[in-house]
């Protein structure tokens, strides 16, 4: 039986799993419901779903978060949530169980005991072969692999900033600036600026709806609030140059690290990184203005992908399907 193919991204706030024949497949939430009895744990829903439990809480539950900065926060609880997510995988009229391989991106500060974690959690799931690339190889292989790319890929927890060329990851560091820093800023600056609380949903709404980077941006939206010390909802008209304000400096000491890490573009990738540009992927990717705020900065073109949320497991692909470009590269996996 010809063997189950899938490129797997373990995001903080998102899985995404390309399948080798299908494409993408799983596109879903990084968090569980479970219940633990005698030290067994159940899952009792996944991704989405966790939804309908915060509205109403079930006695005896738990909701996790299995992913922290592509970290495993729960083993027995991410195990639970990759069987899921790769049974959603499987042919559901298989009379035996085909063997799976897995190739996993992980960021670029991950240490050797953490990819050890995530090979060992996707073993328990069901994996018989699990590999492990960085998500900017990944990014370089839906690209094209084989040339010079400048990625900047902006995830909830982490941005991963990379110079990747013909042979692999030429510089790269993982930078604890994303998404859920931009919308907890947010939140916190409802509290001290205009002494109301907010939800983390409401907050990662208003960075949606109302976040930009351009200066002309007047939009503005209206939303429920709690006043500090009351328990009266309010509203409240919040600006998007209210947001911007609060987002900015964060975009700055982002694009401060992005500056430094372009001297490490080696002459004989400039022509292609000069040609392409900045890469932009990850949801932070989608914040408005954002691209053209980082080339004004930079003086370079910028290229945001297509789909950015699910390129790296796309990308994943691409080294499952040119097997010999990947054991070359990686000189088969030689972390183990």
């Amino acid at each position: 039986m010809k063997p189950i193919e899938l490129s797997i991204d373990l995001g903080s706030s998102k899985t995404s799993i390309h399948k080798i024949g299908s494409g993408l497949v799983v596109n879903d939430e990084s968090r569980v419901v479970v219940a633990t009895k005698n030290n067994k744990m159940t899952l009792l829903e996944s991704g989405k779903g966790v939804e309908r439990y915060l509205r109403q809480p079930v006695p005896g539950c738990q909701i996790l978060n299995t992913i922290d900065g592509g970290v495993i926060t729960n083993e027995r609880a991410c195990v639970c949530m990759l069987k899921d997510y790769i049974s959603r995988c499987l042919p559901g009229n298989a009379v035996l169980k085909p063997k799976i391989k897995a190739l996993v991106s992980v960021g670029c500060g991950i240490s050797l005991t953490e990819k050890k974690d995530i090979e060992k959690a996707l073993n328990l799931a069901g994996a018989n072969e699990v590999s492990i690339i960085e998500s900017p190889l990944a990014v370089a292989g839906a690209l094209g692999f084989g040339r010079g790319h400048f990625i900047v890929d902006i995830g909830s927890s982490k941005t991963e900033i990379a110079v990747v060329g013909r042979d692999g990851i030429v510089a790269g560091c993982s930078v604890d600036i994303g998404g859920d820093k931009l919308t907890k800023a947010i939140a916190d600056y409802m509290v001290t600026e205009l002494g109301s609380t907010i939800s983390f949903n409401l907050a990662e709404k208003i960075k949606r709806d109302l976040g930009s980077m351009y200066d002309n941006n007047n939009m503005s939206m209206r939303v429920n609030v709690r006043k500090v010390g009351s328990q009266r909802a309010e509203s409240e008209v919040i600006h998007s140059r209210e947001i911007r304000s609060v987002i900015e400096p964060h975009i700055i000491d982002l694009l401060h690290i992005i500056y430094n890490m372009s001297f490490q573009i080696p002459d004989v990738l400039a022509e292609d990184i000069l040609q392409e540009g900045i890469v932009l992927c990850g949801g932070g990717a989608n914040l408005t203005g954002l691209g053209n705020y980082i080339s004004k900065f930079m003086q370079m073109r910028y290229y945001k992908v297509d789909d950015p949320q699910t390129v790296v497991s796309r990308g994943g692909m691409y080294f499952l399907e040119n097997s010999t470009d990947f054991a070359k590269m990686l000189n088969v996996i030689n972390y183990k």
